[in-house]
C-alpha cells in the first residue's frame, strides 16, 4: 500500500529485541546477569533494524531503565552492581559519544522514555536512540539459594546522567500507617473497586481468576516469558499449596512474579535517518498519540475505585492519535495487579472478556521484569503491528502505586503530521480535584478499604482505611498482632466499626473484643488463639499453655499469641494481675519446639521475645507462673521473666540447651545469673542438668512447693493476694524493677544473645544436636 510519509524528523521505532534465560543453577558460568541481558536484548535490537551497522554508528542516546535493585535504597546487592549501565551498555555494543541516562523509579518509565526520546529525535537533539532495560532477579534469588557466587561489578566510567529514586510515592503519614510495599498497598484499590462493583470477596476472587486466566493462556503462546504455563480460572481463584495467600485479597499467581531473567530492547531514529539507512518502511512503527500523568499521594486521591491519572493520561493520548478506545485492535494494560488492568480497560471502554488486555501474558505470567516490563509489551506490540499495518495498538505502563501513568499508541501507519504532546492540562485536572482531609487522631471510624499481608500463610501486617467523622483515617494493626490481623481478615471487614488509637504519630486499629470476652455486635469478630486458652476473672487474667500432646512446646505461632495477650494485659485498665501455667499434668512449658525446627518451620520471634515475654522490659504488671510440671529450656526462661513461681512438687526443670547444640539465648544465661549467683547459674548452664521443685525453691527461683496438681490453685490464691494491694503501687514498683534493669543494661545483655545464637544455628553441632533429639538418640559433637 502506498502511503505518504509526513516530516522526516517524525520519530519511529525501527528495532526491537527480547531475550529470557531459565537457569537452572548447575553451572554457574551460564548465569544470566543484567549487563549480558541488557547487550543481548540491544544488539537483537539493533540486528531487528535491518541496517544494524548504520543504526550503531547513528546512535547517539542510550537510555537504560533503573533496575529493581537500583530502585529500593539501602537493599543489599550481594554481587555488586553496575555503577554507569548506559555507558556499559555503549561499550559492549561498541557505541561511542553518546548521551547516557538511568532513568528513575517506575514501571511507567520504558513508556515515559519512549515518549521522551521521540520528542529529542523530533527536536533534532539527537539521531537515534537505543532504550533498554533488563533483570536478573532470577538468577540473583536462586544462586543466593544454592549459596553460588556471582560477580555483577562489570562497569565503565563516563558520563551519567542518573535520575536517582524520583519523588517518593508514599507519604510519611502513608508509611507511618502501614502502606508500603505494592502487595501491601495495591489491596487498597481492590478493595474499593470491588465494592463499587458490588461483589464479596468470593465474587471478586472468581473475578481474578477469569481475567488472569487469559493472560496465563497468552503467556503460555510466548517465547519470551519466564513462566510459560497455562492456569485455569478455577486454580488461580483458589487458594492452594501452590497458589498461596500473599495478601488480601492476593494469592501468589495475581501478583506480579520478579524472579525473571528477561532483557528488552528498542531502536528509535526519525523517518529521515531510517531512509538514509535503507531501513525498509513496512518496518517503522509509529507513536501516534502518548502522554503521561502523575496522581497524588494513594490516601489523598478522592475515589481509590478509580484512577485519575489513568483516565487522563488514555484520554490525552487517543485525542492526540485521533483515536477512541473502539479503534484500538491491540492493547497492553499493565498487569502488576488486577485492579490495574480493570480501571483501564474500564476506562478505554473495552470489556476484557471478549477483548484481550496483554499482548505477552502480563506481569504475573509473562514476569514481572522490574521497571523493565513495559519495554517488553512495546517490543511485542511493534511486531504485532508490522504484521497487521492498519491496526492501532495502545501500551499503557504503570509506575508506583497507580502513582505514575504513560500510555503510548502506535500504528505502522504513518501520522499525517506528528508534533509532540502536551500533558499538562490533563495534569493540572487531575491536580486540581479536591483532596478528602486526613485524620491522625483516637477516633472510632467504619472500614472503607483494608488488607492482610501474609507470610508463611500466617498474617504478619496489616491496616484499614476507615472513614471517621471529620474525615478519613489510615490505621495500621500493632506489629506482631496476628490474631487482630487474623480477626480482620475472617470475614469481610468493610461497613464494620473500629476503634483507632493514635499514639505517637501512629494510628493503630484496635481489636473489637477484650480478653476473654466476646466482640461487641458491628465490630470485628472476636480474636482466637489457637494455643493459649484466656480466662478473665475479674481483675485477674489467666493464661493457660494449650499444647499438652507437645508437652506445651512453643514455636513461632503461640510465640506471637503470647506477644498479643501480654500486650493487652498491659493496655487493660480492668486487668491487674496474670496467671500463666500449662495444659495437663505433664509440662509447664517443655521450650522450644526442636520438632518444628528440624522439619525447616517457621522460627521467627516477635520483638517481645521467647512467650512473647523473654524480652519484654516495659512491664508494669505482675505475671505469677504456676508451674504444674517440666519447665525445661525455655519453659525455666519464662519462669525466670515472671515476677513470682509456684510448682508442683513433682516438676523438674532444667536448661538443657547445651545438649542439643545450643544456649538458653531467651534470657536463661542473663536472668539465671542475675538471681542465683554465676557460680550457681553456671553450675546449671553448663551441664545442662535437670533439678526438681524442691532445689528449686532452694535456689530462690520458686516461691513455693505445693502438692502435685495444686500450683495452679496456689497461683491463683497468691494472685488474690496481689490483688488486695494497691494497683497503682504496684505497677509503680514494676516500673522501678525497671530502671533497675536499664541501669543493670539487661536489655543490652539479651541483644548481644542474637548474634552469637544465629551463628551458633549455622554449626554443625546444632543440627546434630536436633537431628539427635528428634532421631532419639545420642548426639555425635565434632565442636564444629
Amino acid at each position: 500500500m502506498n502511503r505518504h510519509y509526513p516530516d522526516p524528523r517524525t520519530p519511529v521505532i525501527v528495532g526491537v529485541g527480547q531475550v529470557v534465560r531459565h537457569w537452572s543453577g548447575d553451572t554457574p558460568s551460564d548465569a544470566p546477569n543484567p549487563n549480558a541481558l541488557r547487550h543481548e536484548a540491544a544488539r537483537i535490537a539493533l540486528d531487528d533494524t535491518q541496517a544494524p551497522a548504520v543504526m550503531r554508528d547513528s546512535v547517539d542516546l542510550v537510555m537504560v531503565v533503573r533496575t529493581n535493585a537500583d530502585s529500593l535504597p539501602g537493599v543489599p546487592q550481594p554481587f555488586g552492581r553496575c555503577a554507569n549501565p548506559p555507558a556499559t551498555l555503549a561499550r559492549d555494543l561498541g557505541i561511542a559519544g553518546a548521551r547516557h541516562v538511568y532513568s528513575v523509579v517506575g514501571g511507567d518509565q520504558p513508556q515515559s522514555l519512549v515518549n521522551e526520546a521521540a520528542e529529542r529525535l523530533f527536536a533534532g537533539e539527537c539521531r537515534a536512540a537505543v532504550l533498554c532495560g533488563a533483570e536478573a532477579i532470577g538468577a540473583l534469588k536462586h544462586a543466593r539459594r544454592k549459596r553460588i557466587g556471582l560477580d555483577w561489578t562489570d562497569s565503565v566510567e563516563g558520563p551519567l546522567e542518573d535520575r536517582g529514586i524520583g519523588d517518593p510515592l508514599l507519604s510519611d503519614y502513608e508509611r507511618a500507617n502501614g502502606l508500603g510495599m505494592p502487595t501491601q498497598t495495591y489491596p487498597l484499590f481492590e478493595h474499593a473497586l470491588r465494592q463499587r462493583l458490588g461483589h464479596t470477596r468470593e465474587q471478586y476472587r472468581a473475578l481474578i481468576g477469569e481475567l488472569w486466566a487469559r493472560f496465563s493462556e497468552i503467556a503460555q503462546a510466548e517465547p519470551f516469558a519466564q513462566f510459560p504455563a497455562h492456569r485455569s480460572a478455577g486454580f488461580l481463584a483458589t487458594e492452594s499449596a501452590e497458589n498461596y495467600r500473599v495478601a488480601d485479597p492476593y494469592l501468589k499467581w495475581h501478583v506480579a512474579q520478579d524472579a525473571v531473567n528477561q532483557g528488552a530492547a528498542l531502536v528509535m531514529t526519525t523517518v529521515g535517518e531510517a531512509d538514509r539507512a535503507g531501513i525498509p518502511r513496512s518496518h517503522l512503527v509509529f507513536l501516534h498519540g502518548y502522554a503521561g500523568i502523575k496522581d497524588r499521594f494513594v490516601t489523598e486521591r478522592a475515589d481509590l475505585s478509580r484512577s485519575a491519572a489513568i483516565d487522563a493520561a488514555l484520554d490525552i493520548a487517543l485525542k492526540a492519535a485521533g483515536k477512541t478506545g473502539a479503534d484500538i485492535a491491540h492493547r497492553d494494560l499493565y498487569s502488576c495487579f488486577p485492579c490495574a488492568v480493570l480501571l483501564a480497560a474500564e476506562a478505554l471502554g473495552t470489556d476484557w472478556r471478549t477483548a484481550d488486555c496483554t499482548v505477552t501474558g502480563g506481569l504475573p505470567f509473562f514476569g514481572g521484569a522490574g521497571n523493565n516490563y513495559a519495554m517488553h509489551a512495546i517490543a511485542r506490540m511493534v511486531e504485532r503491528l508490522r504484521r497487521a499495518p492498519d491496526d492501532f495498538g495502545l501500551v499503557l505502563a504503570n509506575g508506583g502505586f497507580l502513582s505514575k501513568e504513560s500510555v503510548g499508541i502506535y500504528s505502522a501507519r504513518p501520522p499525517e503530521s506528528w508534533q509532540p504532546v502536551d500533558s499538562r492540562p490533563g495534569q493540572q485536572a487531575v491536580d486540581a480535584v479536591p483532596s478528602p482531609a486526613l485524620i491522625a487522631a483516637t477516633c472510632e471510624a467504619t472500614v472503607a478499604s483494608y488488607t492482610v499481608v501474609y507470610a508463611k500463610g500466617a498474617p504478619v501486617r496489616g491496616f484499614v482505611l476507615a472513614q471517621a467523622e471529620g474525615g478519613r483515617i489510615l490505621a495500621r494493626a500493632r506489629p506482631g498482632h496476628r490474631a487482630t490481623l487474623a480477626a480482620l481478615a475472617a470475614q469481610d471487614p468493610v461497613g464494620q466499626r473500629l476503634t483507632i488509637t493514635h499514639v505517637d504519630g501512629v494510628n493503630y486499629f484496635e481489636p473489637s473484643d477484650r480478653l476473654g470476652q466476646p466482640a461487641p455486635p458491628g465490630g470485628l469478630p472476636a480474636r482466637t488463639f489457637p494455643n493459649v486458652l484466656i480466662r478473665r476473672d475479674g481483675h485477674l487474667l489467666e493464661v493457660t499453655l494449650n499444647r499438652p500432646e507437645a508437652r506445651n512446646a512453643l514455636y513461632t505461632a503461640v510465640h506471637y499469641e503470647l506477644h498479643e495477650i501480654w500486650d493487652n494485659l498491659e493496655a487493660d485498665r480492668d486487668l491487674w494481675v496474670a496467671v500463666m501455667t500449662g495444659a495437663g499434668d505433664r509440662a509447664f512449658c517443655s521450650g522450644n519446639d526442636l520438632k518444628v525446627t528440624a522439619a525447616g518451620g517457621d522460627m521467627s520471634l516477635p520483638a517481645s521475645g521467647f512467650a512473647g515475654l523473654c524480652n519484654r522490659l516495659d512491664r508494669r504488671k505482675p505475671i505469677i507462673a504456676a508451674v504444674n510440671g517440666a519447665a525445661l529450656g525455655g519453659g525455666l526462661e519464662i519462669i525466670l521473666a515472671c515476677d513470682l513461681a509456684v510448682a508442683d512438687e513433682s516438676a523438674d526443670l532444667a536448661l538443657p540447651e547445651v545438649k542439643v547444640g545450643l544456649f538458653a539465648a531467651a534470657g536463661g544465661v542473663q536472668r539465671l545469673t542475675r538471681q542465683i549467683g554465676r557460680k550457681a547459674a553456671m553450675d546449671l548452664i553448663l551441664t545442662g542438668r535437670t533439678f526438681d521443685a524442691r532445689e528449686a525453691e532452694q535456689l530462690g527461683l520458686v516461691n513455693a512447693v505445693c502438692p502435685n496438681g495444686k500450683a495452679r490453685e496456689a497461683a491463683l490464691a497468691m494472685a488474690e493476694t496481689v490483688l488486695a494491694a494497691s494497683p497503682a503501687a504496684i505497677q509503680a514498683t514494676r516500673e522501678v524493677l525497671n530502671l533497675a534493669d536499664q541501669a543493670e543494661q539487661l536489655g543490652t545483655a539479651l541483644a548481644a544473645s542474637g548474634p552469637v545464637f544465629r551463628k551458633l544455628m549455622k554449626s554443625k553441632d546444632f543440627r546434630e544436636g536436633v537431628s539427635a533429639f528428634v532421631e532419639k538418640r545420642k548426639p555425635v559433637w565434632t565442636g564444629e
